[in-house]
């Protein structure tokens, strides 16, 4: 009898064991099921964030910068109203200097800046004479991280794009036709002037620029013999004269003229055509207003 209980109460310690070894069991699998689940969520974080994060914020930079051409497309047009109407009412445009960040994820946010600068270009009109204008300009320059770096400039009533892989202009200040071996050039240049101590702006905000009409004056040049561009974007002023010239006047590089370029400046000879030239001189007075964060 006591050989039975002694076997019972080895059973009980065998069953009591048993639920022990299962119970332990079951908490290891719970602490490895969520050391693989956390390792998991760490997995696809590490992947979103090396790989589609910059992926979306290169698209959203380059989307602020085909912003900014807009903007800088409306200021071309504002200050082309002003010098057309000549009346002397400011005109506020903006310019957003950054792109925002991206909630919940980390992500270099993008930066620009924003500068009103003196005697930056130089137009020289040679008819056997010369006639020098020196201009202030209107530049933009990002600071993206993850998108190619660009600068939008408005120069001599021009709007260029500059970048690493050369620069181009997208809107032109000059037009060409030519009446029976003739050329007329019509060319209205802008100088900026900056004014209030205002000339300049950092960040990732809004900016206002404010313009102003100043004045305006017309001249008629006949036998042009040359128009030299000094510039730190020669070859946006090569690239918009040559197809001007060729398009829209009919004249053939080499023949009818030339156009020459250095690292500072670049000069269209004219060979053999009549060039008669108007050209619009037109100063606006500019400062960069304080802006808000977006």
């Amino acid at each position: 009898m006591i050989e039975i209980k002694n076997k019972v109460k080895k059973m009980d310690r065998i069953r009591k064991n048993s639920r022990k070894i299962k119970s332990s069991n079951e908490a290891v699998a719970g602490i490895i099921t969520a050391i693989l689940i956390v390792g998991l969520i760490v997995i696809v974080i590490s992947l979103i964030q090396t790989i589609y994060v910059p992926k979306w914020m290169g698209k959203i930079e380059a989307e602020h910068m085909g912003d900014v051409a807009n903007q800088f497309s409306q200021l071309k047009s504002a200050i082309d109203i002003q010098s057309a109407t000549g009346q002397k009412t400011p005109i506020s445009t903006f310019i957003t200097l950054g792109n925002k960040e991206m909630p919940f994820f980390s992500a270099s946010r993008a930066f620009g800046s924003l500068m009103i600068l003196s005697d930056e270009c130089t137009v020289t009109i040679s008819n056997g004479s010369s006639f020098s204008y020196s201009l202030g300009i209107i530049k933009y320059s990002s600071r993206n991280a993850y998108f190619l770096d660009q600068s939008y400039i408005y120069e001599a009533g021009s709007v260029i794009l500059n970048q690493s892989e050369g620069n181009v202009m997208s809107i032109k200040p000059f037009s060409a036709t030519n009446n029976v071996d003739i050329v007329n050039i019509t060319f209205d240049i802008v100088n900026i002037v900056g004014i209030g101590g205002r000339t300049s702006a950092g960040g990732y905000g809004t900016y206002p620029i404010r313009t102003e009409f100043v004045s305006s004056n017309t001249v008629v040049m006949n036998n042009v013999e040359s128009i030299k561009i000094a510039t730190n974007y020669p070859n946006a002023w090569h690239e918009a004269f040559n197809s001007t010239l060729i398009k829209s006047a009919g004249l053939i590089y080499g023949t009818d003229f030339s156009v020459m370029d250095t690292n500072s400046e670049t000069t269209i000879a004219f060979i053999r055509v009549t060039v008669n030239l108007t050209l619009t001189i037109i100063e606006i007075d500019a400062q960069i207003a304080p802006g808000w964060v977006e």
